[in-house]
C-alpha cells in the first residue's frame, strides 16, 4: 500500500518446513465428477482466469472456516488446475488464547498438506495506536506487508483470499451507507494487481458461506470460531447479523444474490468509464511520490460533474487504497473555487488542500522522527509533522502585522534560494524579533513556555546557517520587512485535525 512502504515496525517472517515433504493427494482425493462444489470451483479458477497454469499461490489462512475450505479447495486442484502453493498466517495478538489457538490449527494444517508455512506475530493494536490509526486500518496494513513480503520470498505470483458472496455483499451494503457511488458498489474485486506483478485473488467469491461451510463439513474439516464476529460493535458485523437477515426475511430472500449481481453491474459501468477517467488521470494528475499527488484544475471544470466525481474517487483509491463518502467527494470539489490554503480532511491519515490552481493529497507520514531535516525551496509548500507550511512571494501591499504566529513576512532577498527546514538541536542560537544579539534557542523556548516534549514540533527555518523563523513562534530580526525591502517572501503554518475520521454513515 502507498505510503507504508518498509514499515519500522516489521517483524521477521517465521518460515516452517512441513516435516512430512512426501505426502501426496493420498487421503485428500476427491472425486472431482461427484463434487459439484469441486466443479464449480475449478470452472471458476478457468472461466475468470484467476492464475495462470504453473505458478505459485500464497493462501491467506486464518483458521476460520472459510480460508481452511479455500486451502483444501485449492489442494484438492492442483493437480489438475497445476500450481503450488505455501500457506500464509498472520497472528494479530488481539485476542490472547484464541489467537494463539488460531495460529497452532494452522501450522496443523501446514504439517497436514505438507505445505510451506509463512508465519507472523505483530501486536496490531499496538502499532495501530502508535501511529494513530483505528484497528481496522492498522490491521489491514500490516497484513498487506505480511502478505507482500512473504510472497517475494516464496516467488508468488497470487494472494488468495477466503472472501465470499456474503463478503461481497455486505461490503456493497456498508458502502452504499457511506455514500460512495459506483466505486464503493463494486465491492471486493475477483482479481486485482496489488503491485507490479503480485495479484489478489479471491477464488470463493461466488461461493456463499453456506456452500463452503457445507463443503468443509463434507470433507470433515476442523476450524475455529473467531469470537470477534458475533460482536455487535463492528458496523459490518451488524451488517451480516442483523441487516441481511432482516432483509432477506422480510424483503427478498434472495437480496445475496441481488447484491452480488448488483457488484458485478457496477464493475462493468466502472470499465466502460474507465477509460475516460484514465485519460482524465493522465491528463490532470501528477504523482509526485507515494505520499503526494497533484491534481492540475485549469480546464477540469469543463468536463462531466460525474466524471470529475470518480477521477477524485481514483486518485485516493489508486494511490491511498481509499473510498471516499459522496460527501467528502463534495468537499473536494468545493475546494475547486475555495481560497488557497483552504483544507479538507479526507481521512485519519489524508488530507486535500487547496494551492493555487492545484489540489495536492497528501497522506501524512507514518513514523514521526525526533531527528528530521530536510532541504526545500524558497517557495512551495511541504507537510511538516501535522501542518502543512506554505511559502510564496507576495506583493509589498499585502504584507502587514498578523496576529497570527502561524502567519509571518520575510524580506524575500534575505532568504537563499534553498533552505533547511529541521527540528532544532541544544547549540541553535536566534535572534528574535525586536533584539539586537543572538539568545540560545533553548532559553527561547523555556521564555515562550514551551514544554521539553513539544520542541520538535516546532519547524526551524534555516538560510545559509542562520535560523530565520521558530516557525509557529517567531521571525529572526535580521530577515524582518523592512523600508528597504523590495520583494516579501511570506509564510504560512496550516495546522491539521489528525483526529477527524469518517468512518461513521
Amino acid at each position: 500500500m502507498k505510503g507504508f512502504q518498509n514499515l519500522p515496525s516489521e517483524k521477521k517472517i517465521i518460515k516452517i518446513f512441513p516435516q512430512n515433504k512426501t505426502k501426496e493427494l493420498g487421503s485428500f482425493a476427491i472425486n472431482f465428477a461427484g463434487n459439484p462444489f469441486i466443479q464449480k470451483f475449478i470452472r471458476n479458477l478457468k472461466d475468470n482466469l484467476l492464475i495462470e497454469p504453473n505458478s505459485k499461490i500464497l493462501v491467506g489462512v486464518s483458521g476460520g472456516v472459510d480460508s481452511v475450505a479455500l486451502l483444501d479447495a485449492l489442494y484438492c486442484t492442483r493437480h489438475y488446475v497445476p500450481f503450488e502453493i505455501a500457506i500464509a498466517h498472520l497472528n494479530h495478538l488481539l485476542r490472547g488464547e484464541e489467537s494463539d489457538a488460531d495460529e497452532e490449527l494452522v501450522k496443523e494444517l501446514a504439517e497436514k498438506y505438507a505445505l510451506l508455512l509463512f508465519l507472523q506475530r505483530t501486536n496490531v493494536k499496538e502499532f495501530a495506536e502508535k501511529h494513530s490509526l483505528n484497528l481496522e486500518e492498522g490491521a489491514r496494513i500490516v497484513r498487506y506487508d505480511f502478505f507482500r513480503r512473504a510472497s517475494q520470498s516464496f516467488s508468488a505470483k497470487y494472494i488468495a483470499t477466503a472472501h465470499n458472496a456474503n463478503d461481497q455483499a455486505e461490503t456493497v451494503l456498508f458502502n452504499l451507507f457511506r455514500g460512495t457511488g459506483i466505486a464503493g458498489l463494486r465491492g471486493i474485486a475477483e482479481k486485482n494487481e496489488i503491485s507490479k506483478g503480485l495479484y489478489l485473488i479471491r477464488p470463493f467469491l461466488n461461493f456463499t458461506r453456506e456452500e463452503i461451510q457445507n463443503y468443509a463439513i463434507s470433507r470433515n474439516l476442523t476450524w475455529r470460531e473467531d469470537s470477534s464476529n458475533q460482536s455487535l460493535q463492528y458496523v459490518r458485523n451488524r451488517i451480516r447479523l442483523q441487516l441481511i437477515p432482516l432483509l432477506q426475511k422480510d424483503f427478498n430472500p434472495n437480496i445475496l444474490e441481488n447484491l452480488n449481481r448488483t457488484a458485478k453491474l457496477a464493475r462493468e459501468v466502472q470499465r466502460i468509464v474507465s477509460n475516460q477517467i484514465q485519460s482524465l488521470y493522465d491528463r490532470f494528475v501528477i504523482e509526485r511520490n507515494s505520499k503526494e499527488i497533484e491534481l492540475q484544475l485549469q480546464g477540469l471544470q469543463h468536463f462531466d460533474d460525474f466524471l470529475i466525481g470518480e477521477l477524485l474517487q481514483e486518485i485516493v483509491r489508486k494511490n491511498f487504497d481509499e473510498l471516499l463518502s459522496f460527501g467528502k467527494i463534495q468537499e473536494l470539489k468545493k475546494l475547486f473555487n475555495a481560497n488557497p490554503g483552504k483544507v479538507v480532511s479526507l481521512q485519519k491519515n489524508l488530507f486535500a488542500f487547496k494551492n493555487r490552481d492545484k489540489i495536492f493529497f497528501i497522506q501524512r507520514e507514518i513514523i514521526k522522527s525526533k531527528q528530521k531535516e530536510i532541504v526545500i525551496k524558497k517557495t512551495g509548500h511541504f507537510v511538516w509533522f501535522d501542518s502543512v507550511i506554505e511559502l510564496t512571494e507576495v506583493p509589498m501591499n499585502e504584507f502587514r502585522i498578523d496576529p497570527d504566529p502561524n502567519v509571518e513576512f520575510f524580506d524575500y532577498d534575505k532568504v537563499a534560494e534553498n533552505i533547511v527546514v529541521r527540528t532544532w538541536k541544544e547549540s541553535d542560537r536566534f535572534v528574535p524579533l525586536g533584539m539586537k544579539k543572538s539568545i540560545k534557542l533553548s532559553d527561547f523556548f523555556v521564555n515562550q513556555k514551551v514544554p521539553v516534549f513539544r520542541k520538535e514540533e516546532y519547524p526551524l527555518f534555516v538560510s545559509n546557517g542562520e535560523i530565520f523563523w521558530v516557525g509557529g513562534l517567531r521571525i529572526s530580526e535580521r530577515f524582518k520587512v523592512t523600508k528597504r525591502t523590495k520583494r516579501v517572501l511570506k509564510g504560512v503554518i496550516k495546522k491539521l485535525n489528525w483526529n477527524e475520521n469518517d468512518s461513521s454513515f
